[in-house]
């Protein structure tokens, strides 16, 4: 078996690391001289380009043509003939405007006398495939074309850097070889590779102390922030102390324990949760007033004894003294 070029036999170059598959094949690197098909008798055209897979370039020289209708020879650039019809000058050439059966070509052809059922397009579709690198080679069709059928290698990547030689238009194959990525810590990868935004977490048992320093203890080594049910301790803007867990950094500024602040006449505990830095609510447990004699009394809002200060006059005129019950 020799190179695509067909000068140098495989077992002459250098070994290959990977198998190839077709239209794969190593390259010698030397010209590739084969005869390219704007060749005439009078005239050989040669591939220039180095040895290469699948078809050669086009061809970049130009030769005599003689047009069909009037017989003037001209030179022109093998790009611009088409070796599949017969050449006529601008001057002669008069186009078929017939739309062929496909509904996107013209016919083209010069002095085409063919009926318009007759016209069937035979040039290739060309439109771009779903692998987004090949045009379709398929004859002119309708709808949608089909997946791509080159046999054309690439390589695709895997997320660790890994490189896999796949046909075109398939997707990365799962890769079976360990996680290569940059990770955290220094133990050993157990998990393989994959397309995640974030690696899986090590579960590797280490010791660790708590954030508090109270406790050591053996957990997973993603766990980084360990608790060891101490309370936290430390006081807040309110006068309580912080009930969490111990933690680092700034306690919770909202406090949910019950207020601790005195009503104004000091006898009743504000029972509302902790609302610093806010006024206490009204205080709603009650006074019994009674008369100096003794003989009368009357139950009153603490907080209406806050307003109207602690003796009150009934209503015969005589002061009255007010004294807490329970």
């Amino acid at each position: 078996m020799n190179c695509p070029c067909g000068a140098t036999p495989l077992s002459a170059l250098p070994c290959q690391d990977e198998p190839f598959l077709e239209n794969d094949t190593p390259t010698c690197g030397r010209r590739c001289g084969k005869k390219l098909p704007c060749s005439t008798q009078g005239e050989q055209h040669i591939c220039r380009s180095q040895c290469h897979n699948g078809p050669c370039p086009p061809c970049t020289k130009s030769r005599i043509v003689q047009c069909y209708e009037c017989k003037v020879k001209v030179r022109l650039d093998c790009q611009e003939i088409d070796l599949t019809d017969q050449y006529v000058c601008s001057k002669c050439f008069k186009p078929c405007k017939q739309v062929m059966n496909c509904g996107r070509h013209q016919c083209g052809k010069h002095n085409c006398a063919e009926q318009e059922m007759a016209h069937l397009c035979n040039k290739k579709c060309m439109k771009r495939l779903p692998c987004g690198s090949h045009d379709c080679d398929q004859p002119c069709h309708s709808g949608d074309c089909k997946e791509c059928t080159k046999t054309s290698i690439k390589k695709l990547s895997c997320d660790c850097g890994e490189e896999v030689r796949v046909q075109c238009g398939a997707i990365t194959p799962e890769c079976k070889k360990r996680c290569a990525r940059v990770h955290a810590c220094a133990h050993q990868v157990t998990h393989t590779c994959h397309n995640k935004e974030t690696c899986p977490p090590c579960y590797a048992q280490v010791q660790r102390t708590c954030v508090g320093g109270h406790d050591t203890s053996t957990v997973y080594c993603y766990e980084d922030k360990i608790t060891c049910n101490v309370m936290c301790g430390k006081p807040l803007p309110c006068g309580h102390k912080c009930q969490e867990e111990y933690h680092n950094g700034i306690c919770k500024k909202e406090c949910k324990q019950h207020c601790l602040i005195k009503c104004k006449n000091g006898s009743h505990n504000c029972v509302a949760t902790c609302h610093y830095p806010h006024k206490c609510p009204s205080c709603k447990e009650t006074f019994i007033l009674k008369c100096k004699c003794g003989n009368k009394e009357q139950r009153a809002l603490c907080s209406f004894v806050q307003s109207n200060g602690k003796t009150l006059l009934n209503p015969g005129g005589v002061q009255a003294r007010i004294s807490k019950i329970g």
